[in-house]
């Protein structure tokens, strides 16, 4: 178990010898000759270390838990790779919605395109950076939000309204692969899950970022006009990433 660095009383006493660094006498800790000022340094040092060490292993358990892709744990905004305008746009503008989102305006996030263009890289930088303020988010695709809670009657002790209050809870929700698996088996319950994720957030004025593959309109014909409304209603970042794959040809993968 590890316990934080405790500064110690010990019986001392001065010698004659001065400390080169801090220009001070010197003191006999037990027959070890030591510098006061050296001691204290040491100790803050070492106190610093563990509290950086402890929040370290509290934010990997937070992005655990929060659901964030293990090829995605070290993405953040300062290496997303940015060689054009449109990439260098994209990440501007997910910038300003977590930096407006960590400081209490909310609104909801669209990044739409062909696959290999980053916006998972995007979404997990977007989730870490608010992680990191305290908020409570969680990132997961829309196939396995719907079999959470469609499935959820399978379950002891689960049901669906609590499967939904899992997903409405959180502060922001990273619903990543919209319009790709969640329908794949022709199981409209799949996207009516999602689309009632979508729909109670709002009325819980909860803000959500949409990540899909499908074009703007194919995302806007999905939802319907009564979502796509509400969607949009609190404020809409839109991002349409329209360049190349980037795991093509040995491009570097986002």
């Amino acid at each position: 178990m590890n316990a934080m660095p405790q500064k110690m009383k010990f019986n001392s006493f001065e010698t004659n010898q001065m400390c080169r660094e801090h220009k001070e006498l010197m003191i006999n800790v037990h027959g070890r000759i030591v510098c006061q000022s050296c001691v204290n340094e040491h100790m803050k040092q070492s106190n610093e270390q563990y509290e950086s060490e402890k929040n370290t292993r509290i934010l990997n358990l937070k992005m655990a838990r929060a659901g964030i892709p293990k090829r995605h744990v070290n993405s953040g905004f300062g290496n997303y790779a940015v060689t054009h305008k449109g990439q260098d746009e994209a990440r501007k503008t997910c910038q300003k919605f977590t930096m407006d989102f960590n400081e209490g305006k909310f609104r909801n996030l669209l990044l739409v395109g062909r696959t290999g263009t980053g916006k998972t890289h995007l979404g997990s930088s977007i989730l870490k950076n608010i992680i990191i303020k305290n908020s409570e988010a969680i990132y997961v695709t829309s196939a396995d939000l719907a079999e959470d809670i469609v499935g959820a009657y399978r379950r002891s002790g689960d049901s669906e309204e609590e499967a939904l209050k899992r997903y409405v809870s959180k502060d922001l929700l990273i619903i990543d692969e919209y319009g790709l698996h969640d329908r794949a088996e022709k199981r409209p319950q799949l996207l009516e899950s999602v689309h009632k994720v979508l729909l109670t957030r709002y009325d819980e004025l909860k803000p959500t970022v949409v990540i899909s593959n499908l074009s703007l309109s194919e995302v806007r014909e999905d939802l319907g006009d009564r979502l796509w409304s509400r969607f949009q209603h609190d404020g809409l970042d839109i991002v349409e990433c329209d360049w190349d794959d980037a795991r093509i040809g040995g491009g570097k993968a986002q």
